[in-house]
């Protein structure tokens, strides 16, 4: 089953809470247990604490990690703002990543601290609205979509194993809707080889009732496919995301406990869709809206992965770009 998560959350008075992820030179985050008898006790939890009256999050932040860890923050970024409603309460999470401090981590307020590795950070052990911020640690910034299949046949597999094997590359969706079935088929078996030979994750653009018969690690839901979708298609030991263009259909995947959403068009209008591009400011007022990673999309490449981190998302998912596709 996967892990319902709505987002209720309204304009009443919240918990303004704010998260330093202090992450070392071995991909691993420092994670603590929190307290039995307080709230949510027993789970585990970054550090991090309340936003004081009249504070800025970032001098939260810093005051909290200092408090809490005795160490000085010197270089951080931001990862994912996300807004939760628990039956008791709601809290909006300020969540930064940590990547330089001084001092030495000292648990001064009694708790258990430790280094866990991100690839293993089981969102099940925290607090559900931690939920969103796991998977953005987890995600890359840069998610490469390929083109149709048609488009470059000839030349498809071979642009496909240059994409997988860079470094950089950790994850790729496989979206080629022209193709019947058994030409998909056998299209996503040649490209699941090549990710295995180069170690990256496949995500499937195709339907659920096709998705079970082929090899991936996961499944894309166009937005039609998502608005259809009554619960999560798939359990947590794949990924699944979806496409929006709306508020409507971020809320719906909030629901349904997805994994990540391509928001947009972005810059570039979809030929195929009859969506309007939406620029960074409203990309921004809408990635808001999500409890989970948001990558944006439509005319966008790597150059634009700040563009997007600074407007609250995730990073941008990309096709032209990183195929390499000039007109």
């Amino acid at each position: 089953m996967g892990l319902l998560i709505v987002n209720t959350l309204t304009e009443q008075k919240c918990l303004h809470i704010v998260i330093g992820i202090i992450q070392n030179n071995k991909q691993e985050v420092l994670v603590s247990r929190r307290k039995p008898g307080t709230h949510l006790g027993g789970f585990l939890e970054f550090p991090g604490g309340k936003v004081e009256k009249n504070e800025t999050a970032i001098k939260a932040l810093i005051r909290e990690l200092a408090e809490e860890l005795n160490i000085d923050v010197s270089k951080f970024v931001r990862l994912i703002q996300i807004p939760y409603s628990y039956s008791d309460r709601k809290v909006l999470l300020d969540v930064y990543v940590v990547n330089e401090y001084s001092g030495k981590v000292v648990a001064h307020e009694g708790q258990e601290v430790f280094w866990k590795p991100i690839a293993s950070l089981d969102s099940e052990k925290f607090p559900a609205a931690n939920y969103g911020i796991i998977r953005a640690l987890q995600l890359p910034k840069v998610f490469p979509v390929t083109p149709n299949y048609t488009q470059d046949s000839s030349n498809f597999l071979k642009k496909f194993e240059v994409v997988v094997s860079r470094p950089s590359t950790r994850i790729i969706q496989l979206r080629s809707h022209e193709l019947e079935l058994p030409e998909y088929s056998q299209l996503a078996k040649r490209c699941n080889e090549l990710c295995k030979k180069h170690g990256v994750d496949l995500i499937l653009n195709t339907n659920l009732e096709y998705f079970t018969e082929l090899p991936a690690t996961g499944l894309h839901l166009t937005s039609d496919k998502l608005l259809d979708a009554k619960k999560r298609p798939l359990s947590t030991d794949y990924l699944v995301g979806a496409s929006c263009h709306n508020a409507h259909e971020i809320e719906h995947a909030n629901s349904l406990g997805l994994d990540y959403i391509n928001l947009g068009p972005v810059i570039e209008k979809h030929t195929c869709e009859n969506s309007k591009a939406l620029g960074w400011k409203m990309f921004s007022i809408l990635a808001k809206k999500s409890l989970i990673p948001v990558y944006a999309i439509g005319g966008l490449g790597v150059d634009d992965v700040e563009a997007s981190v600074l407007s609250g998302g995730q990073g941008v998912a990309a096709i032209r770009n990183v195929w390499g596709i000039t007109n």
